[in-house]
């Protein structure tokens, strides 16, 4: 790696540690403790310190950053220094408490609100509810927190965080890597997580599971999305989605060793979310690996659009190649940059949305789906 990307990943695992820190040492009472004067009606006391603690350590590296965060984003939006992605400042994209309200639900059954969020989560049987009631394997479903750097238009990086299993999952040009935190976080940096972290290797998808997926269908308009892609209809939705409520940023590691073999995934769907529950998957699937293959990205990324796409609060769901951020390096170049311009015209630039599929490349399924009005997203490497 460069050593500028080690330094801005180091500045990302720094801030998400804080964040871990600030929730695990709260009270669980604290955490959950409506916090709408910072952020939304909805933000929580685990929102919010998340939030700050991440915003804080990006700034303190580097005051001139652009952030683009989940609650506030007050005053920390995207700027565009140019036309050309290559020359603009990187932008950081954070979501600092996914599945907060699953994390919620699981707190509020603590009968002693009084102790600290990691006595709670350290207990087996906290792990074990949640893999009942929220899904499994927890290092995969579990609350968790994420930041992931664009910098001259390519995704560099992704840091997150499991607030559940205390696990670190770092994705860079080093590679895939989980670690399990110890005890004292203090010195936990980028060489440290090479260096005691394990490599996380991602899967073929199995012959005949090529279309079992995972995606967001919890609100209002997402299965409206979903369908209008064309691609699966109402019943087939319903026999092939294996879980419809999960996670953002940890979202890719479905498509990792993580998920055990007999429950294979054939592709994840980002179904008109914001950027900020997709934008952590982009280092995976730069970065990611098969255990049998060093050279080869195991995963592929394919943008969907629509003829006419659905808005979530004003924002498409879906966005054709002219209003897609992802745009050619180019004229006649097909490989792709980010250009951070798609942004600046939202209040909020985490609510930038998109429809995307994740899939192993083996899966020839989802790469013909193209048909249907699908493009394949391949980043620019210099």
């Amino acid at each position: 790696m460069q050593g500028v990307e080690k330094d801005y990943c180091n500045a990302a695992i720094r801030a998400v540690l804080a964040a871990a820190e600030e929730l695990w040492g709260s009270t669980v009472e604290g955490v959950l403790q409506p916090r709408a004067l910072y952020g939304k009606s909805d933000t929580l006391g685990m929102d919010a310190v998340t939030e700050i603690a991440i915003t804080n350590g990006l700034v303190e590296y580097d005051g001139t950053v652009n952030i683009a965060t989940e609650e506030s984003c007050r005053g920390r939006g995207v700027r565009a220094d140019s036309g050309d992605p290559r020359r603009s400042k990187s932008i950081f994209i954070s979501d600092p408490t996914d599945r907060s309200a699953q994390f919620k639900k699981a707190l509020n059954g603590v009968v002693d609100k009084t102790r600290s969020t990691i006595e709670v989560v350290r207990e087996a049987a906290f792990r074990n509810d949640w893999e009942k009631n929220f899904g499994g394997p927890a290092m995969i479903t579990g609350c968790t927190s994420a930041v992931t750097c664009i910098r001259r238009g390519v995704p560099i990086f992704a840091v997150v965080v499991n607030f559940v299993t205390r696990d670190l999952f770092v994705a860079c040009r080093a590679g895939v890597f989980v670690l399990r935190l110890p005890d004292k976080i203090f010195n936990v940096d980028l060489d440290y997580v090479c260096r005691r972290g394990r490599r996380l290797f991602f899967r073929g998808v199995k012959p005949g599971s090529e279309r079992n997926f995972v995606t967001f269908l919890g609100k209002t308009g997402y299965r409206e999305n979903f369908l209008d892609s064309r691609f699966m209809s109402n019943a087939e939705i319903d026999k092939f989605l294996f879980y419809n409520l999960p996670g953002g940023p940890s979202r890719a590691l479905y498509l990792s060793e993580l998920q055990p073999a007999e429950e294979s995934i054939g592709f994840i769907l980002a179904n008109g979310e914001k950027i900020s529950e997709w934008a952590h998957w982009l280092p995976f699937i730069r970065f990611g690996r098969t255990r049998t293959d060093q050279g080869t990205p195991a995963l592929r990324l394919y943008e969907v659009f629509q003829e006419r796409p659905w808005t979530k609060d004003g924002v498409l769901m879906s966005t054709s190649p002219v209003y897609s951020i992802f745009v050619p390096v180019s004229e006649g170049d097909s490989r792709m940059l980010m250009d951070p311009r798609r942004l600046t015209g939202l209040s909020n630039p985490s609510r930038f949305r998109s429809t995307l599929i994740v899939a192993p490349a083996n899966n020839r399924w989802a790469a013909s789906v193209r048909q249907y009005g699908f493009r394949t997203i391949e980043f620019f490497e210099e």
